[in-house]
């Protein structure tokens, strides 16, 4: 690596171990199961794509049979030219034929690249439990996941059928020749013997290049993303000169890593035809020589022609494969690291397709099982981090109705308690219970309507305001009301677009006082029963911050738990709780 390339950072996705350790045949069980989430449509592919490749047999008969007969009787009724019409005729069914199964195929090819990725996100959505740690250290490692990996899995599937195929057609032919000739058949089968060996021997390489290059492009991808969320930021520290270098130099350690890959994978499948057409010349010289001592007719040696260009196919096609599987040994590895304890692989649950314009009907938000809030209690909450800090034996109680706040210097685990009471980050000791009942998955039971969380680095999506607020709940007529409580109503007024004002990544065409009233807009339209706040003081003045808190608090039977430094927020607190290195030290009751 030159001096002024320097290489990515290492990510969770990108430890040593992904690069050998039970790599070997990863990717074949992996696809296997993917296979089986629709089976049909695998075998329907497989027949259409044998057929595909064993007509060219028949075509080649035809002919066979067409040279022997002239070769016998010149003058016979059956003349070459009626062979080569035959072969035409088979050979127009056959890529008719192939039209037709690659419209079977499109539909396949979509499944197995589609369910993955939902059962990715699925996973990272649902799963109980925070999700932070297994999720990818940068957005262009998540991409390179969902697009990049799942592709190189599908294309195992995929060359599976050509593979199948071809081998079918070439065990017929090779059966075929054996009756004619034994030793050139033998020939014939070399070039398939020396190309898997060939793909076994380069494996570990193939892995790891394609590990490199997965990484050296997530960087890329990832960097993109964060210059454009951050643009603002790189303006006013001057950093442009910086981030151009930065982006040439991620560049071209990508495209090393990529030229690498993509010179093996092409390599193996040039190495593989090369092979294989050494192999046509072989058999056709061996045959020379038979011809010459008449052991073989001319019909027969047009035979061999024909059937040696269907068996001399298969060593690309199988170097492909073993190419692409020991690429895909990554990709798998790289899923199942962001789907611990699920299978990415499993059927997917069907997915409703909507054939109208517009977006799908909402469904309506969960029904208030009848257990509205009366305590929110915590006892010995205990939680760290690997890279130190956290909080240590915390007891925390809301009551219907309080104004909790917690406070304390920067760094001394206030948003981590907030985070754990609410299962966003996982607690190693202690207990959170609803009314009196243990709470066994925070993280699940503590959302909307129950609770609703205002982090303090909000994220919005770059969609219309009201969608980015909403985030598919059903507007019944609160979000307008919502706006209002959030103190975003007078900028939306000044917005000539309003609410459908597309707000642009992470709310970058807003500024970072919209963007934390929007989140609690967005927390204040689901109408909780708990309203969990984290330090709105951080991009808001302290008149509209104090607006804020008057119109949230004003509500009736408000319940709120929040981290808050202002004064005026811990004089209207039933409780304040004040936190040092990880422990409260200090409860403060009106």
């Amino acid at each position: 690596m030159s001096q002024d390339t320097p290489a990515p950072p290492a990510t969770s996705a990108g430890r040593d171990d992904l690069e050998d350790r039970d790599a070997p045949r990863r990717s074949v069980g992996a696809a296997l199961r993917l296979v089986r989430g629709d089976p049909a449509a695998f075998l329907i592919g497989l027949v259409w794509w044998t057929i595909f490749w064993s007509v060219p047999l028949a075509a080649g008969w035809f002919l066979t049979v067409a040279l022997s007969r002239v070769d016998v009787d010149p003058r016979g009724g059956f003349t070459v030219w009626h062979a080569l019409v035959a072969m035409g005729a088979v050979e127009a069914v056959r890529w008719l034929g192939l039209l037709l199964g690659v419209v079977q195929w499109n539909g396949a090819w979509v499944g197995w690249n589609t369910v993955p990725r939902v059962n990715m996100l699925r996973s990272v959505l649902l799963r109980p439990g925070p999700a932070t740690g297994r999720l990818p250290s940068s957005s262009g490692e998540a991409v390179s996941r969902f697009r990049d990996d799942t592709f190189d899995l599908a294309l195992v599937c995929d060359v599976w059928l050509d593979v199948t195929g071809a081998g079918v057609a070439s065990v017929i032919g090779l059966a075929v020749l054996s009756t004619v000739d034994l030793r050139a058949t033998l020939v014939a089968a070399l070039p398939v013997a020396v190309t898997a060996w060939a793909v076994r021997a380069m494996a570990p390489r193939l892995r790891a290049w394609r590990l490199a290059a997965r990484r050296a492009t997530a960087a890329v991808t990832g960097f993109v993303g964060d210059t454009f969320g951050g643009i603002l930021a790189l303006r006013t520290a001057g950093a442009e000169d910086a981030v151009l270098e930065r982006f040439r130099a991620l560049n071209r350690h990508r495209a090393v890593r990529a030229h690498r890959d993509q010179v093996a994978t092409a390599v193996m499948r040039s190495l593989a035809s090369a092979v294989g057409e050494a192999g046509i010349g072989l058999v056709l010289l061996a045959l020379a020589f038979s011809a010459r001592r008449r052991a073989v007719s001319v019909g027969e040696v047009a035979l061999f022609a024909s059937y040696v260009t269907v068996i001399g196919s298969l060593p690309r096609w199988v170097a492909s494969l073993g190419t692409y599987q020991r690429q895909a040994d990554v990709s798998v590895a790289r899923l199942a690291e962001l789907t611990p304890g699920d299978d990415p692989l499993a059927p997917a649950a069907p997915v409703p397709i909507h054939l109208r314009t517009g977006p799908p009907p909402l469904e309506a938000p969960p029904v208030r099982d009848g257990h509205a809030l009366v305590e929110l209690r915590a006892e010995g909450l205990t939680a760290r981090h690997e890279q130190g800090g956290g909080i240590d034996r915390v007891d925390l109680v809301v009551r219907r109705g309080e104004v909790v706040v917690v406070t304390g210097e920067v760094g001394a685990g206030k948003s981590t308690l907030l985070r754990a009471v609410l299962g966003l980050v996982a607690a190693s000791a202690g207990t959170v219970s609803w009314n009196g009942r243990p709470v066994d998955e925070p993280s699940e039971f503590l959302v909307p309507p129950r609770a609703a969380y205002v982090p303090q680095v909000p994220r919005l999506f770059s969609e219309p305001l009201a969608d980015a607020i909403l985030l598919g709940w059903p507007d019944g007529g609160s979000l307008w009301e919502a706006v209002r409580l959030a103190c975003l109503d007078a900028d939306v007024t000044a917005m000539p677009e309003g609410l459908a004002t597309v707000v642009g990544t992470r709310g970058v065409r807003l500024s970072g006082g919209q963007v934390q009233r929007a989140a609690a807009a967005r927390a204040l339209v689901r109408e909780p029963d708990l309203l969990v706040v984290d330090d709105l003081s951080s991009a808001l003045d302290t008149a509209t911050e104090a607006e804020l808190w008057r119109r949230v608090l004003g509500r009736t039977g408000a319940t709120v738990l929040a981290v808050s430094h202002r004064p005026a927020v811990h004089r209207r607190a039933d409780r304040v709780l004040v936190v040092q290195r990880g422990r409260v030290v200090e409860v403060r009751e009106r």
